[in-house]
């Protein structure tokens, strides 16, 4: 018994594999006595795919160029609306909180949209310059850059000279109503009044129906709107409007000369 050797267990291949893994991979593999015979796997095609993968935030990358083009068109439509909204004479705080209400939804929006914070950033200096742009430098603006404004108020003035007077030398026909044109951010119809004394000269512009409100191009500054609250424009162009319920933010009161 002790020249007896133990045979290599039949279960075991010519390559030292074991029969318990090959069970795994090709059922019934224990059944055949030779277990150097080539197993047959089944074929089958692979397709390998890039793996989608979301960012960690969940957010939407825009590109750049999608991102300045929504910044440009920000920064147009906050400038339009700074530049259609105030009118002579009216609130200057309504104007402003709307743009400024408008480019705040949009900076927050595309902040949560695209997970950007320069993006939101970026957005929110422009609502703030469109504020700005709202508040103080779109009505001087309208006026400074019409340059027919400063010329009509200048005819008028002298048509006012040329004028028949009445009695003490009042003009019979101080004012005309414009059907076609405009001066400034004020459009026809609106009503031209031209006032000359002795103090100085001035020309009201307002909108028909609206003669508590408008621009006033005048060399006696905010004298001319006596009891009436004003605000400095640009040059000699000035406007005003009533005191009704108090002078609107930006406005201040001129009292009798």
């Amino acid at each position: 018994m002790s020249g007896l050797q133990l045979a290599p267990s039949p279960l075991t291949s010519a390559t030292g594999t074991d029969c318990e893994s090959l069970v795994w991979v090709h059922p019934g593999a224990c059944e055949h006595p030779d277990l150097t015979a080539r197993v047959s796997y089944d074929r089958q095609v692979v397709v390998l795919v890039d793996n989608v993968k979301l960012a960690p935030d969940g957010r939407l990358r825009v590109p750049r160029m999608v991102t300045a083009a929504i910044l440009v068109m920000a920064a147009f439509g906050l400038g339009y609306l700074g530049w259609v909204l105030p009118s002579p004479g009216g609130s200057l705080a309504l104007p402003t909180l709307i743009v400024f209400g408008i480019g705040f939804v949009v900076g927050i929006v595309c902040w949560i949209v695209t997970g950007s914070r320069a993006t939101a950033v970026i957005v929110a200096a422009v609502t703030l310059a469109a504020s700005l742009w709202t508040f103080d430098f779109s009505l001087p603006a309208s006026v400074s850059w019409d340059p027919s404004a400063t010329s009509q108020a200048q005819s008028a003035l002298a048509r006012l000279a040329a004028s028949p007077r009445g009695q003490y030398g009042v003009p019979l026909h101080p004012c005309t109503t414009k059907l076609a044109g405009s001066v400034g951010p004020i459009n026809a119809p609106y009503r031209e009044c031209a006032v000359s004394t002795p103090e100085g000269q001035s020309v009201l512009f307002t909108v028909a129906g609206k003669t508590v409100r408008g621009l006033g191009y005048t060399d006696r500054a905010a004298t001319s709107f006596p009891d009436e609250c004003t605000r400095h424009l640009a040059g000699e162009w000035w406007m005003f409007t009533s005191t009704t319920g108090g002078c609107p933010i930006g406005y201040q009161f001129q009292g009798a000369a």
